[in-house]
């Protein structure tokens, strides 16, 4: 499997995995608690991987970019950098480890909208950009 088509299949999967987010941050409050949150322990191990995989492509994207690097480049790095850090904290904090450090629920619930939202805008970022430079004829 070639460079081209790894960007390609991480490309729609980041794609797919940001729309999956954003349709199930927009469906969940129409059905019961017990179902939408068996759906979002699903999807968050899938954000787990899309944060992980957002913050490489998005170091990847700066090390191409050369001296100075781009503004978008920057952006989308700061961008997957405080999806990751946010995420995990979280993530781990709270659904993995049960640890008493966690926020109270309603700081959760807005730290939780907040990641919600931000996954959705950086997942379909880095999508877009792995399947424009997988079509760009520099790439391998």
């Amino acid at each position: 499997m070639n460079i081209r088509s790894l960007k390609q299949l991480f490309g729609y999967a980041h794609i797919l995995l940001g729309l999956a987010v954003a349709g199930q941050f927009v469906a969940s409050p129409t059905y019961d608690v017990a179902t939408s949150t068996d759906v979002w322990d699903v999807i968050s191990f899938a954000m787990a991987v899309g944060a992980a995989t957002a913050l490489v492509v998005s170091l990847m994207r700066i090390r191409e970019a050369g001296k100075p690097p781009d503004r978008a480049a920057t952006t989308m790095l700061i961008a997957s950098g405080c999806l990751f850090l946010l995420f995990y904290r979280l993530w781990l904090s709270w659904e993995v480890y049960d640890s008493a450090e966690t926020p109270p629920w309603e700081i959760r619930l807005l730290l939780w909208y907040f990641i919600d939202v931000l996954f959705v805008i950086v997942s379909i970022t880095v999508g877009r950009y792995l399947l424009r430079t997988a079509k760009s004829p520099a790439s391998p």
